[in-house]
Formats: C-alpha cells, sequence, structure tokens
C-alpha cells in the first residue's frame, strides 16, 4: 500500500497594507502647505479633515499603481472619491475637482530627476495649500500656494547643486541657487511675509560657498525638513500677523 503524503499549499502572501510612498521629501511638499493654509485659516473642521484624507489616498494610490499593485490602486482611489463626493455635494466645493484635474495626469506618472519635471511636480503637489484654504474657507487665494510653491522650488535648485557637486567632485551648480534665492530675495523684501524665507535664504547663500562633494544625504534631507517646519511655522505665524493688521 502507497502512503500518500499531502504537501501542505503554500497560500499566496497577502498584501496586508499598500505599498507606502518612499520619497520623503514628497511627502513635506505635500503636507505643509496643507498644513500652512489649515493653521493660517485657523480651522480644523470635517471638510478639512475629508480633504485631508482624500489627499493622502489618493498620493499612496499613485505608489500602489507604480507597482502594478491594482487591487490597492483602486482601494485607496474609491476611498479618496468617497471623501471627496461630499466635499462637492453636500459643502459645493466645486473647485476641488478642477484641483484634481490638474493634479491626476502628473500624479500617476513616474518619477522624473530633470529640473523641469521636478518643479512641475512641485507646482501640483504644493496646490494642496490651495485645496485646503478652499475646503477652511470656502474661498480662493492663490497666495498660500504660490508662497509654498517658491519655497520648494528653491528646494529642488539647492539639492541637485549638492548632488552634482558629489558627482563631478568639485563645485558645482552653485549659479543656479545664487541666482534663484538672489530674486527671489528681492521680490520678497519688500513683504513681510518674505521674513519665513529668511533662514531658507542666508541657508542657500552659505550652502552655495561651502558646498562640498561629500554628499552626507541623509544629513542634508534631515536639514531640508528641519528648515521647511520652520519655514511653515513662520509662514502661519507672519500670514496671520500680517492678516489682522
Amino acid at each position: 500500500m502507497i502512503a500518500v503524503v499531502d504537501k501542505p499549499l503554500t497560500a499566496k502572501p497577502v498584501v496586508a497594507r499598500p505599498p507606502m510612498p518612499r520619497e520623503h521629501g514628497a511627502w513635506g511638499i505635500l503636507l505643509i502647505p496643507f498644513a500652512t493654509a489649515a493653521g493660517v485659516a485657523g480651522v480644523w473642521n470635517l471638510p478639512v479633515m475629508l480633504l485631508l484624507v482624500s489627499i493622502l489616498s489618493f498620493y499612496i494610490a499613485r505608489t500602489s499603481w507604480l507597482k502594478q499593485n491594482y487591487r490597492w490602486t483602486a482601494i485607496l482611489l474609491a476611498g479618496s472619491a468617497a471623501c471627496t463626493v461630499p466635499l462637492l455635494l453636500v459643502w459645493k466645493l466645486w473647485w476641488l475637482a478642477a484641483f484634481g484635474v490638474v493634479a491626476a495626469p502628473m500624479a500617476f506618472r513616474k518619477t522624473e530627476r530633470s529640473v523641469a519635471m521636478q518643479l512641475l511636480a512641485v507646482g501640483g503637489l504644493t496646490l494642496t495649500a490651495q485645496a485646503a484654504w478652499y475646503a477652511a474657507t470656502g474661498k480662493l487665494d492663490y497666495r498660500l500656494w504660490l508662497l509654498n510653491a517658491l519655497y520648494f522650488a528653491g528646494g529642488v535648485f539647492y539639492v541637485k547643486m549638492h548632488i552634482a557637486t558629489a558627482i563631478a567632485r568639485k563645485p558645482t551648480g552653485r549659479l543656479p541657487v545664487v541666482i534663484y534665492y538672489g530674486a527671489l530675495a528681492g521680490i520678497l523684501a519688500w513683504w513681510p511675509v518674505g521674513l519665513a524665507f529668511a533662514p531658507v535664504i542666508v541657508r542657500a547663500f552659505v550652502g552655495a560657498a561651502r558646498v562640498s562633494p561629500v554628499l552626507r544625504i541623509k544629513r542634508l534631507g534631515w536639514t531640508e525638513v528641519a528648515h521647511s517646519i520652520v519655514f511653515a511655522v513662520s509662514l502661519v505665524a507672519l500670514t496671520r500677523w500680517e492678516d489682522h493688521l
């Protein structure tokens, strides 16, 4: 008699959570503008919370899509839509649909390293400031979007300078940084809110003068995070002060 041994079936692993975006800088570009808008408005109500969940779901869905995890892509997009529909139908925030139309085509593209495409991505991600302000107040105001876009666009040039210098093994890429931040200082000098940029403008000129071929990527990343937090807090405080003058 032949003994038959049942081999245990190996079940396919079930993905318990969606793949998360690993572009840490993009998280800041997405969320800091949102936080500055909510902070300046001084509002944290249901529309703002629904919008935040919708944005996060949509952003994480992008990573699922790029990793071809279509199950989580569908779940997350459904969650994003479920949060967006009440904003449109109940609170009549129809401009959010327009922001989505602008941002969606860029969101599902693969990350590109050219300066032009990174600046375009900054412009799209920082639309969260405009969307959050609109959800909080029911009004449109381009100021916070513009200020956040200008801030994070500078970061593109600054980080590119460090990477280019590390590759070339000699200082390079400093001219775009000096030109950009010099122009930014001149444009914002007359505006009290421009003081929020002062630390990062000083950082840019000092960094351009001392740029080293030795790339300490983690330290550079955490320094950028720290400057972004200082910028956000300063922008909220200065904008609220200016609006109450």
